[in-house]
């Protein structure tokens, strides 16, 4: 049966659109299905730019979001450390704050020393403390760890010196020979009593000043080395009258020896006998001048020198190694010398540059900001509390020395006023500070990316995503459109040229 021609074009552009809205319908059913408008960012038409942009952008805000997690790890566990280390400061100020307990407990120590010890080790395990992989306290060499043990500080390692072999090294320099701290003997000569230092070196205690109650004339020779010549022709002192010197001694401390007239025979410690004329006088102030140096060199000076020790062994950088006595002979040194790493333990392992710690570590927030958040063990407050620490720790005594008890308040004095200081524990909460403003940076910076990222996924969403509803809609009317075209469809195939007659 032979079919009209143009029936037949007809029905080919209907099969065409059939096939057409097929297409439509399973793409609706798949955005119905999946709520998502395409597959691919070409079916989003011209809204597929500024979808790319925005995902690139929330790409870089997911970023950030994880450096902004990875600092507030770092900065929490680095203020725990700090706030811990700060109380163990504190609790070592405690344990050497006046009145002061001086009972041995076996091993030359104090309880006091012991408990130092325990801290000592405490304080570097926290300063070895770790994010991950990743040193806080190392400053830029993140994968080493930034001390050494206590026992390598404090013993040595080998070959390598430890704060004790240095502390005896310094303390033999300052001594010198006859115990004078590096000061000449006192000699009168007639009327005439001098004291001097006994040469021109960083060792021992320096003469600052000598002055009298009793008018004598004082002749200083500033040096280096420093002399001071006292005259008493004229001047014969009376009872309670008298002589003092002004020492600094080896940690910058200064201590006065002060020598009072007497007419009791013998004299008792601290004074000097009134002669029958002032050149008896002056032999006697000679005399127990020497005796109260000495008695300095055993209490007061020791202490400094075990304080200066700590200084020179703790105090380093990568410009600045350790300084020890050049010798021996010691107790005739007259120079300090660069620690290597062969002879020396470095307490301090990480990054030694000079540069400001808290740039070691830097963490991009944002496009435009970055949390600076490093730090170095070698700090101000943080080498404080491991010196103060150690030094306390590294002093021994004995039961049968007379000066023990006078050394040992004079250590722990000095170890207290080291913690007080400038560099002491506000150092540490000054350090907190730098971390708490870290800390608000990242957090302002997070809350500011939470805001934008939320911006840039409405405009996704919009792009993207398409609504139920309205899908709904299209497919039930792309249904009866089918439905519609499918029976208009039908009915044409039937017709033919017989049923057009």
């Amino acid at each position: 049966m032979t079919g009209i021609s143009g029936y037949t074009n007809r029905t080919t552009l209907q099969m065409s659109m059939l096939a057409d809205m097929r297409w439509q319908i399973d793409d609706l059913q798949r955005q119905l299905a999946t709520g998502k408008r395409a597959d691919t960012y070409a079916g989003l038409g011209i809204g597929r730019t500024l979808d790319l942009e925005a995902r690139t952008r929330m790409s870089r805000i997911d970023a950030y979001s994880l450096s902004i997690e990875q600092v507030g790890l770092r900065v929490d566990i680095m203020n725990t450390t700090l706030d811990r280390l700060r109380t163990v400061g504190q609790d070592i100020r405690s344990d050497v704050a006046f009145p002061l307990e001086y009972e041995l407990i076996g091993n030359g120590q104090t309880q006091a020393q012991s408990l130092s010890a325990m801290r000592l080790d405490e304080s570097l395990s926290l300063l070895n403390e770790r994010a991950g992989e990743r040193y806080l306290f190392s400053g830029a060499a993140t994968d080493t760890a930034p001390t050494a043990t206590a026992g390598q500080i404090l013993d040595g390692d080998g070959a390598r010196a430890g704060l004790k072999q240095h502390t005896a090294e310094r303390l033999l320099a300052d001594r010198g020979i006859g115990n004078r701290g590096r000061l000449a003997q006192p000699a009168s000569l007639g009327t005439v009593v001098t004291f001097a230092e006994d040469g021109a070196h960083p060792f021992g205690m320096k003469i600052e000043a000598v002055t009298t109650d009793f008018g004598a004339a004082v002749t200083p020779t500033v040096g280096p080395p420093a002399s001071f010549a006292v005259e008493l022709a004229g001047n014969q002192p009376i009872a309670g009258e008298r002589v003092q010197i002004r020492l600094a001694m080896p940690d910058g401390t200064s201590v006065n020896l002060e020598l009072t007239a007497t007419t009791e025979a013998p004299p008792p410690a601290g004074t000097f006998l009134i002669g029958a004329n002032e050149t008896a006088t002056a032999a006697n102030i000679a005399a127990a001048a020497d005796t109260e140096i000495q008695r300095i060199v055993a209490t007061e000076m020791t202490a400094a020198s075990a304080m200066r020790a700590g200084e020179d062994f703790f105090n380093i950088d990568a410009a600045n190694p350790p300084q020890r006595v050049d010798g021996p002979p010691f107790e005739t040194a007259t120079a300090m010398r660069d620690g290597t790493e062969a002879d020396t333990v470095f307490w301090y392992r990480g990054d030694g540059s000079s540069s400001d710690p808290r740039q070691t570590s830097i963490a991009r927030v944002d496009d435009t900001i970055q949390v600076a958040h490093g730090a170095r063990a070698n700090e101000d407050g943080l080498r404080t509390v491991v010196m103060s620490a150690a030094v306390f720790a590294s002093m021994s005594f004995s039961e049968g020395d007379p000066a023990g008890r006078d050394r040992y308040f004079a250590l722990a004095q000095r170890v207290g006023a080291e913690l007080d200081g400038e560099q002491g524990i506000k150092r540490i909460e000054a350090l907190q500070t730098d971390m708490a403003g870290a800390q608000l940076s990242a957090e302002a910076a997070k809350e500011r990316l939470t805001e934008k990222k939320a911006s840039l996924q409405g405009v996704i969403d919009e792009i993207e995503n398409v609504l139920p509803e309205e899908v709904g809609v299209k497919l039930l009317s792309m249904t009866t459109r089918l439905q519609a075209t499918l029976q208009t469809t039908a009915m044409l195939s039937q017709f033919n040229l017989l049923n057009f007659i």
